[in-house]
């Protein structure tokens, strides 16, 4: 089943993890690939598109969950895409910096995961302000140091900053590294004229921009 939100953009149903996104153009690209073993599901969604799946040109990774993760290696080894991240958590992803503790109960499943991991090539450091192909990068640490969100068009892909559903919400602010910075970069997408916001987790948000806007002022 092909589930368009807007032009271009798809959501990959029954990728498992979190919340897969396609655009399709101009250059076919994947923001974030759930856990692993979903590399398949991912290439036969864009099958069904009528698209190759081996003209993908690049996955995006909004930060280095293992959730958003998993898929990854599998996905570029069957493709040749570049894997796209911020420095700061693709240190994390290849071992050059620590990732950030979860809740306790979490730990032991966390690093079994780990061991299991494949770990990309990633061969595309993103910064704050880079427009690669029409997808625009905006660094929104908090939830991790290296978090971007992505914009393309009216459309803002948010990773684990906020939670969607009929409203919008903190993600998961007992996992975030700091809720301050988790507050600045909602502040800062508030500004920004979204129409759709595409969480990591939860329902894709429909009239973004007032819905930020009452999730702001919540804090007043």
């Amino acid at each position: 089943m092909k589930l368009e939100l807007y032009p271009n953009v798809h959501l990959v149903e029954k990728v498992r993890g979190c919340n897969c996104y396609l655009v399709a153009r101009p250059e076919l690209s994947v923001i974030d690939t759930g856990i692993s073993g979903q590399a398949k599901v991912i290439l036969n969604y864009i099958s069904t598109l009528g698209l190759d799946p081996l003209d993908l040109r690049r996955i995006f990774l909004t930060h280095h969950d293992i959730d958003h993760i998993g898929s990854a290696a599998e996905l570029q080894k069957l493709t040749g895409a570049e894997v796209c991240m911020h420095p700061a958590d693709a240190d994390c992803v290849v071992g050059k910096a620590k990732r950030r503790p979860f809740w306790k109960n979490w730990l032991s499943s966390l690093a079994t995961a780990l061991k299991k991991l494949q770990t990309p090539e990633i061969n595309c450091l993103v910064h704050d302000g880079e427009t690669i192909g029409a997808i625009q990068v905006i660094h929104t640490p908090g939830h991790s140091a290296g978090s971007i969100s992505l914009q393309y068009g009216s459309v803002l892909f948010v990773g684990d900053l906020v939670r969607g559903g009929s409203s919008l919400r903190e993600a998961f602010f007992l996992a975030d590294e700091d809720r301050t910075q988790v507050q600045a970069s909602i502040r800062r997408i508030c500004e920004l004229d979204i129409e759709v916001i595409c969480p990591g987790h939860g329902r894709v948000v429909f009239n973004a921009s007032g819905k930020l806007r009452e999730l702001v002022a919540c804090w007043a």
